[in-house]
């Protein structure tokens, strides 16, 4: 297909762009051997400090504990400590400064011209182009979801109070993981229309799943509100007998529970995975298949974030509980060994445990 001067030009401008931009990028790479920092025990000793200051924000925000913060401190202050003893003593710096300019002009001008050859080959220089607004002024059943919800956003931001755009909204949020931003639009609906049970409960269930399945303050307040306005409202029900089995309470969970059911419509959608629950807590059959993954969910997202920061004794004895729904003992087991492994000095934290262990074998 041949192209057109216009098109030429447009392509050759964007190389050069695109080279001036790597030349700015690379232009560090010219720096004098002997500038300061340059060496390589320099750049080892910035980053230690670099490092000691970020177990000092990580403790702050508290993703870290106090005794990993102090254990962390003392083997990155050890580093310190060699390579700048290994500065002082070899006084190294950086090698002869050519190589670098010529790197960065090698690169400056073959990406560049790589990129075009790349797109003359195998692109479409000469289709037609489409704008974006465009793309998604088609039939929604034309478009994939994250288009449709482009397109919703795009309403919102002209028209923020329109209530039913919040509520198609945030359910797709949901779906696609975006758990933050399906609570926000809850709040956002609410704003516009008012406070109801049903929009309580659904932001309720978003900051749950932000919060890796487990039913914290804020999540909780929405719930027993909800109930305050509906109490047959099912979603509220059933997290709030989340809350209760995380708090040890598998009793009051149990009763919530089996209420629920008694109330519940014939071709209610969501009885099969209370009926499973309550199966899993009373010890009966196995949850079935189909409403495993659901259940599952809270399980493995808590599993991962206890892998990542252990010195959490709440986040433990929920897992030990959570396993015990599953009717995983061994698993259940296997965390009681971790938990124990985790605060092996601290005896409150330790009779916890134990009694997280007891409740198994009832």
């Amino acid at each position: 297909m041949l192209l057109s001067s216009n098109d030429i030009f447009l392509f050759i401008s964007f190389a050069a762009f695109t080279g001036v931009a790597l030349w700015l990028l690379l232009r560090p790479l010219r720096g004098e051997a002997s500038a300061p920092g340059a060496s390589r025990g320099d750049s080892e000793v910035a980053l230690y400090r670099d490092q000691l200051e970020e177990i000092g924000r990580d403790l702050e925000r508290g993703v870290i504990g106090e005794t990993e913060a102090d254990s962390a401190r003392l083997e990155i202050s050890r580093r310190l400590l060699a390579a700048d003893e290994e500065r002082k003593k070899t006084g190294r710096t950086a090698t002869d400064p050519r190589w670098r300019k010529g790197t960065a002009l090698v690169l400056a001008l073959a990406v560049p011209a790589l990129a075009l050859g790349v797109y003359l080959a195998e692109g479409s220089p000469g289709m037609k182009g489409q704008p974006f607004a465009e793309r998604l002024n088609v039939p929604p059943e034309e478009l994939p979801l994250e288009g449709l919800v482009l397109r919703i956003e795009r309403h919102l931001k002209q028209q923020p109070d329109d209530v039913r755009g919040w509520e198609l909204v945030a359910p797709v949020y949901l779906q696609l993981g975006r758990f933050e931003e399906a609570a926000n639009a809850w709040t956002r609906a609410m704003l516009a229309d008012g406070v109801t049970a049903g929009r309580l409960a659904a932001r309720g269930e978003a900051r749950v799943m932000s919060n890796d399945g487990v039913v914290g303050p804020g999540a909780k307040q929405d719930f027993e509100k909800a109930v305050e306005l509906d109490p047959a409202e099912p979603r509220a029900q059933y997290f709030l007998g989340m809350a209760d089995f995380e708090a040890g309470n598998r009793n009051a969970a149990l009763a919530r529970w089996k209420e629920l059911l008694e109330t519940a419509p014939d071709d209610a959608n969501w009885a099969s995975a209370i009926r499973a629950r309550i199966a899993s807590l009373e010890q009966r059959p196995a949850i079935s298949a189909a409403d495993e993954p659901m259940i599952r969910g809270m399980v493995d997202g808590l599993a991962a974030r206890l892998a990542k920061d252990p010195a959490d004794l709440e986040g433990w004895l929920r897992l030990i509980r959570s396993y015990e729904v599953l009717n995983e003992m061994e698993k259940a087991r296997a965390a009681v060994a971790e938990a124990r492994a985790t605060f092996p000095e601290d005896e409150a934290a330790l009779a916890r445990i134990a009694e997280a262990e007891k409740s198994l074998a009832d």
